[in-house]
């Protein structure tokens, strides 16, 4: 029933109601001049009359829209654009009506330079994916109208030709409705209108204004703009966000492969929570470069989504490429960082951390390192939070069982950066070694974006594989980074991934490869390899691990102390609760302070 009445929520919008008028309108057009019955006027047909109007009404509107968005700097040039492309048309359809023998090349061109005007002002708001069908229809309508018009004068001489005529007129009318219909869908999208509120946390936080009933709700946005083990660590701070604080908006934003795992996670792990869910545009160059499904062209989709983003108060990433976000969007819009791991690697103290207005980090291991670094102060952070904990440990209470045959279970999880995983080096020997092995289990497990995307041929190089029951190839589903295989191992065996972090909630062996012979023991990037035996190399690799399990308690104070530094304050089950708490009080705290109120930090 719920599906049922989203469906026609959505289908009674305005958006569908000009849809649905504009196609009635041209096909009354149609019909009434297929009948016959419709007296021409000064000439023209009712196709002709019908798209001269069409183009009029879309000047009037590109040019409302110029003078009503003038204060809007976002905005205003491309509805300055809109109009001369729309004016360009009505010229074009004028010159035809007025002047005889008019060179349809003339005409075509005028067409052609007018669609590129109104697909450069539409832009911007194709993150409304019905704005963008609006625009091609009207662009395939134009190319098949003018192609006909090239049969028609180019290659049979001109001359009466009823039904190319047809085709003609129809199909500058159908591509004129679909210009005119995506300028309005733009208008009615709102994105302009709420790229240039900046006083809704001013509203928000005013009292006297709640109390009067006219505070305005602020917006804030959880964008995953690359591989889906980021969601796990903040959709549970967006779910506690809008189940708590139903006086904040909050938007989840990404591409139809993330957004579907995000409401199956949401629907499994938090039930009903008012989110809001917005397909985010890819534009074409990165939907051709990246066809195969890998993530990529990040930049290119943040620009691409520029007026979308810049109508929230507050971005709260677990990556930092949407940093970016800083130097194209307003000022006044909060970026807020939750990471997406723990470990101590050099990026995870990248420079660009101290773009985030705040923080929400693990343990005060990360927060002291920040600190000294210059990258963040008290006050910009709240330590204490890993929300992926949250809803991965809870699904996964008990450890999973990937094999039934009493063996160990060791998992082997290479990173993805070729200049530091074990991968390229020895990663072939490794699985080799395990498919001989008589004593382990091996999962395969590397870090999801070394296989980027796992498409099947990516899996055939991996089939010889296939014929041993004690391993289990895993190139990057979601289970790569839900913590299934982290829970379900006994040992693990890694390089440098942060994942380690998530296998020590529960203290257990652990052996790192060293195949480049790295000088780690002083370097502070490399402090999780004391949590475990070394390797530079595999041979012997059944027996570095039987020592590895029996030496284990020689390492597990060690582990734990470690865990405690890094993930210490984090309560389980709480940090969505906390993040969203903390975010709340971050924008309080932030507005209240612009109004001139002392606020303690």
């Amino acid at each position: 029933m719920a599906n049922m009445r989203d469906y026609f929520v959505r289908w009674l919008s305005p958006g569908h109601w000009l849809l649905i008028g504009a196609t009635l309108y041209a096909l009354m057009a149609l019909i009434v001049q297929l009948s016959g019955t419709a007296r021409t006027w000064h000439g023209a047909s009712p196709l002709e009359i019908s798209s001269t109007l069409v183009a009029s009404l879309g000047v009037a509107f590109a040019v409302f829209q110029t003078i009503s968005k003038w204060n809007n700097h976002l905005v205003r040039r491309y509805w300055v654009i809109a109009g001369a492309g729309m004016l360009l048309i009505w010229a074009g359809e004028v010159a035809v009506d007025k002047i005889k023998h008019v060179d349809f090349r003339l005409i075509v061109l005028i067409w052609a330079s007018a669609a590129v005007l109104l697909f450069r002002c539409i832009r911007p708001y194709l993150t409304e994916s019905i704005i963008e069908k609006s625009m091609w229809v009207g662009a395939a309508a134009q190319i098949t109208a003018h192609v006909a018009w090239t049969v028609k004068d180019g290659f049979l001489g001109g001359g009466v030709h009823l039904g190319l005529q047809m085709v003609i007129d129809s199909g500058e009318l159908l591509s004129l409705l679909g210009y005119t219909l995506a300028m309005a869908l733009a208008r009615l999208s709102r994105l302009d209108d709420h790229a240039i509120r900046d006083d809704r946390l001013q509203r928000w936080t005013n009292a006297a204004s709640k109390v009067s009933g006219q505070a305005t709700r602020p917006r804030i946005c959880f964008p995953y703009i690359a591989q889906v083990h980021q969601i796990f660590h903040s959709l549970p701070i967006a779910a506690a966000l809008a189940q708590r604080y139903p006086d904040i908006e909050v938007h989840i934003a990404g591409s139809r492969h993330n957004l579907r795992l995000a409401r199956r996670l949401l629907r499994d792990q938090a039930g009903s929570a008012p989110l809001h869910f917005d397909q985010l545009y890819h534009p074409w160059s990165v939907r051709i470069d990246y066809r195969d499904g890998a993530v990529g062209g990040k930049k290119k989709i943040l620009r691409a989504n520029r007026l979308y983003f810049s109508g929230f108060d507050a971005i709260v990433i677990p990556e930092r490429t949407s940093t970016y976000l800083r130097k194209i969007c307003p000022p006044s819009m909060k970026l807020i960082g939750t990471e997406h791991g723990a470990g101590d690697r050099e990026v995870t103290f990248d420079p660009a951390i101290a773009l985030f207005d705040f923080l929400l980090l693990g343990g005060e291991k990360q927060a002291r390192r920040l600190i000294e670094l210059g990258y963040t102060a008290p006050g910009r952070f709240v330590a204490g939070i890993y929300a992926k904990l949250d809803w991965t440990t809870r699904r996964n209470s008990t450890r999973p069982r990937m094999f039934g045959n009493g063996r160990p279970t060791v998992l082997y999880n290479p990173h993805f950066d070729e200049s530091l995983s074990s991968w390229p080096l020895i990663g072939r020997q490794v699985l080799d070694h395990f498919a001989r092995s008589t004593t382990y289990n091996l999962i395969f497990a590397p870090h999801i974006r070394l296989f980027d995307t796992p498409t099947p041929a990516k899996y055939e190089a991996f089939r010889e594989y296939q014929k041993y029951p004690h391993m289990h190839i895993d190139l990057g589903s979601e289970h790569c980074a839900d913590m299934t295989y982290t829970l379900a191992a006994d040992i693990y065996l890694g390089d440098v991934s942060s994942q380690v972090v998530e296998f020590l909630t529960q203290p257990r062996p652990c052996l790192f490869l060293n195949p480049r012979q790295v000088a780690w023991q002083d370097d502070l990037h490399y402090r999780f390899w004391q949590l475990g035996t070394v390797l530079t190399d595999i041979d012997g690799l059944d027996t570095a691990i039987d020592n590895a399990v029996c030496s284990h308690r020689d390492f597990e104070q060690r582990q734990r102390d470690y865990l405690r530094d890094t993930l210490g304050l984090v309560e389980p089950g709480q940090s969505g609760a906390r993040g969203a708490e903390a975010i709340v009080g971050y924008l309080q705290k932030v507005e209240r302070s612009y109004q001139g109120i002392s606020v303690k930090v």
